[in-house]
């Protein structure tokens, strides 16, 4: 059975993190009338604008269900809409055995995949998103009084989740497709699944954790979106994918069966592990 729902796995790339408990809370009417009712914010002004003016559009990424015009808060999207970092397992409270197998979390956004605004947000300077998450806190405390900040391992930012969102990566175990990956360097691949639709084996949305902004994006110019098209399940070491196709077949030959090997038009030894169309 095909699937047509995103899937990312990425040969020397890096893990990316499961968003299935990112759900925001719904607002009570009345505290939303609250939130418009501040003075803090100078009329016309957007304070997310202001925090982050020096900063190039695609090192921030926040994205809400709404705004807060009295806060200063005027649009529902800010900055990149496609992003990938990581994040130290010890700092997500990952138990021993995922702490043992990855050595960092990726933390990632794609359009093609519908995430819960705000879960994660993510801005490459610690100062800026503490700046930011006080103004959330301040402008919608009882959607946003429980955000926690994660820092990035590879930069000086980090991120912003919920305490919902932060509870799913203690309770993360190993699973078939970590047993039959357990002799590929983690390194060389990275699988990222739509939290939707995790696929037949998986039980979160990344496996091994290459950096593919090192690998693919940064050399290449491109971003996670360019190359997470509907039908993509990996990339990076053509070799790793190809054990890796065998191995997802065997687990489950009726959903796997169409998995193929292309590569990156600039890159013969960049492999991209999708389904057939």
């Amino acid at each position: 059975m095909k699937t047509s729902l995103p899937l990312a796995i990425v040969a020397s790339l890096a893990c990316a993190l499961f968003f299935t408990n990112c759900t925001k809370e719904k607002v009570n009417p009345a505290d939303s009338v609250a939130a418009q009712n501040s003075s803090d914010a100078t009329a016309g002004e957007d304070r997310i604008n202001a925090i982050v003016k020096d900063l190039s559009t695609d090192s921030y990424s926040l994205n809400f269900n709404k705004t807060y015009t009295k806060y200063g808060i005027t649009q529902l999207n800010y900055g990149t809409d496609s992003y990938l970092d990581f994040a130290d397992p010890g700092d997500l409270k990952c138990g021993t055995p995922i702490r043992i197998r990855f050595k960092r979390i990726p933390i990632w956004r794609n359009p093609k995949i519908v995430w819960p605004p705000t879960c994660p947000d993510m801005v490459i300077d610690i100062n800026r998103l503490t700046e930011i998450q006080k103004l959330l806190m301040t402008a919608d405390p009882k959607k946003y009084s429980d955000l926690q900040q994660i820092k990035f391992v590879n930069t000086e930012g980090g991120f912003l989740a919920s305490k919902r969102y932060m509870n799913q990566f203690p309770k993360m175990k190993l699973d078939k497709i970590d047993d039959a990956t357990a002799d590929l360097s983690p390194e060389k691949f990275l699988m990222l699944n739509d939290p939707q639709n995790l696929g037949s084996g998986a039980t979160r949305s990344f496996y091994g954790y290459a950096d593919l902004n090192e690998i693919v994006f940064r050399p290449y110019k491109k971003s996670l979106k360019d190359i997470l098209k509907p039908t993509l399940k990996g990339c990076f070491d053509p070799e790793i994918l190809k054990a890796l196709t065998e191995r997802l077949q065997k687990i489950d030959p009726s959903f796997y069966n169409s998995l193929v090997v292309n590569y990156l038009p600039e890159n013969k030894n960049i492999g991209i592990l999708s389904f057939k169309q």
